[in-house]
């Protein structure tokens, strides 16, 4: 989009900008829940839980300990890990991560709502509010 302003002879781009949340939730779509990942049972856990845990899957997982038909599986996996234990165990990047997955949760609670037949809804008795009132007006005028 450009607009030109009658003074200033300057053309200037604007760029959409799109709502933050939507990005966020687009970002989680699909992606693991990194708590579920190291299968632990709460976001309210420490460190040395996150770590024990990490260890666990870790041995499990690692693609030098697995067989050949499941090393491609087993190292997406741990990469999966290792990438959750990176997230989690940092102050800063689970803070982040943990308000992030929070808006995820917003959305999936408001996925059950039928955002189009409220809509339609409201486009019917608008509708009908200004069939009356056209109504109303040739009966005035008539």
């Amino acid at each position: 989009m450009e607009i030109s302003m009658q003074m200033n002879n300057k053309v200037f781009k604007l760029k959409p900008i799109s709502c933050q949340a939507a990005v966020l939730a687009a970002m989680h779509s699909g992606k693991p829940n990194f708590y579920q990942s190291l299968s632990l049972s709460s976001q309210n856990v420490g460190f040395d839980e996150i770590k024990k845990s990490y260890k666990i899957m870790a041995l499990q997982y690692h693609p030098d300990v697995c067989t050949f038909l499941t090393k491609e599986e087993s190292t997406r996996r741990f990469i999966e890990l290792r990438t959750a234990y990176e997230t989690l165990s940092d102050p800063n990047s689970r803070e982040i991560y943990d308000y992030e997955l929070g808006f995820e949760d917003l959305f999936e609670s408001r996925k059950g709502c039928d955002y189009r037949r409220v809509w339609e809804k409201q486009i019917i008795g608008l509708k009908k509010r200004s069939a009356e009132r056209m109504e109303n007006r040739k009966c005035r005028s008539g």
